[in-house]
């Protein structure tokens, strides 16, 4: 362990990273890539003589998307950094070092995609004018360029889930084009383009002031790409997961819906047969001209696929059970091979740790036991909030607390392994006690090592 262990106390690492994430994602997608293509288009119909409402729609629409991308989106991007490089940095430092290029073409497509919308929303009025076929040329650039960056990040994140066999064969055209490459890049782009037409609908349903005629064309073409979208993104998500390994699948739904509703199984079915429902239902009535019904249906659709967003985007990152990287590294930043390592030398993790948290108000054992916890549990665990450990393991004599540090990984399909030795283990047994029992105390010394 080089790096710190940070980890966020009550939130815990994993919903921090997904609060930031999900509306990252949702910005990036929905509204980067499907709501400015769908301006873009509109704009272009202009262009090409089908009536001037569509450029009115589109500079209408312009000014928030070029806010809401060029700020929180663009801030909730670098955040994705920040938050993962405190909280998992060795991983996010093994992705680096394999996918430097990548990442570093990723990131000139994004500044170069950044430009481009800036130009196209402020040279707007002028080259409209003057230069139309110019701004149509602007628009489309910038959603080359968007659509390319989405392209270049899918290849990372597939291999964080399917490394199709990376980490024995090695080479990084094996692990970027992995088998969940192709049907995420369609996924992603139909997705956001889906989002970004349902956002289209909404605002000619609820704010537009043109003529009736107007708003009925205008939802027609955005009840069809709407329709289109979801249907392409529908067939893409069906062939991403059935290249997803099955020893994953099988806990998607507690990945999902928590261990409470994961009890209930027909919950996410429903909840997601629902969402179909709505999103079929809010593209027929933009394609029959119907503003009145689509008012009705337009926010429940969006609530529901904000939560389809949110469910791919927790499946993706939760299946992966214990691993951050599968066969290469845990989710609490070990590698394989150092876990196996150190257990086959008995060797301690203790003393590879070179930062631990001592504020000197601690016995040394519970200062051990508190840093044990951190670099074996504190990824998916907290002490006093989500998921927390202390109900977990409340009511447990310190027999059972001991033998669930011993057997972690026959517990639960994603929960890692221990890392240490039996001693260290039996320490953190005794702090894990210690927290769920209050009045109890660590007597004496450590157990010794037998």
């Amino acid at each position: 362990m080089i790096f710190p262990i940070l980890h966020i106390p009550s939130l815990g690492d994993g919903m921090t990273i997904a609060l930031d994430a999900v509306l990252h994602v949702l910005i990036s997608h929905g509204l980067a890539i499907g709501l400015v293509t769908m301006l873009v288009l509109f704009q272009t119909l202009t262009y090409l003589g089908k009536g001037a409402f569509w450029a009115r729609i589109s500079r209408a629409l312009l000014g928030p998307a070029v806010v809401v991308t060029t700020s929180i989106g663009a801030v909730t991007g670098v955040g994705i950094w920040f938050i993962t490089g405190g909280l998992a940095p060795e991983g996010i430092g093994s992705l680096i070092h394999l996918f430097f290029w990548p990442w570093f073409i990723e990131w000139g497509a994004f500044t170069s995609e950044v430009v481009l919308l800036l130009i196209y929303y402020y040279l707007w009025d002028r080259l409209a004018e003057k230069r139309p076929g110019t701004l149509v040329a602007l628009g489309w650039g910038y959603v080359g360029m968007a659509v390319i960056s989405a392209i270049l990040i899918s290849g990372i994140l597939g291999f964080m889930l399917t490394p199709d066999g990376w980490p024995f064969a090695g080479g990084f055209g094996r692990a970027y084009f992995n088998p969940t490459f192709i049907p995420q890049c369609f996924l992603r782009v139909s997705g956001g383009l889906a989002l970004g037409a349902l956002f289209v609908i909404t605002w000619l349903a609820w704010r537009y002031k043109g003529s009736r005629e107007e708003r009925g064309r205008a939802l027609r073409l955005g009840g069809a790409i709407f329709l289109g979208a979801a249907l392409a993104a529908t067939v893409s998500g069906l062939v991403y997961f059935s290249r997803v390994p099955m020893t994953y699948l099988t806990h998607w739904k507690f990945a999902v819906a928590t261990s409470a509703l994961s009890q209930r199984p027909d919950f996410l079915p429903l909840a997601n047969g629902l969402a179909g429902l709505l999103v079929l239902a809010t593209a027929l009535a933009a394609l029959l001209r119907r503003p009145i019904l689509c008012r009705a249906l337009c926010i429940p659709t969006i609530i529901l696929c904000v939560g389809l967003v949110t469910e791919f985007e927790r499946v993706r990152e939760f299946v992966r059970g214990p691993y951050l990287l599968p066969g290469y590294m845990y989710a609490n930043q070990i590698p394989l091979v150092e876990n196996k390592g150190l257990a086959a030398k008995n060797e301690a993790i203790l003393p590879t740790m070179r930062w631990v948290n001592d504020n000197g108000s601690q016995s040394a054992a519970m200062r051990d036991g508190a840093t044990l916890f951190a670099a074996n549990c504190g990824v998916c665990h907290t002490d006093g909030g989500i998921n927390d450990i202390r109900k977990r393991i409340a009511g447990r004599t310190q027999d059972g607390v001991n033998a669930i540090t011993a057997i972690t990984e026959g517990l639960a399909p994603f929960m890692t392994p221990f890392t240490g030795t039996e001693q260290e283990r039996l320490l953190l047994a005794n702090y894990l006690f210690t927290l769920a029992n209050q009045d109890a105390r660590l007597r004496g010394p450590a157990p010794k090592e037998k």
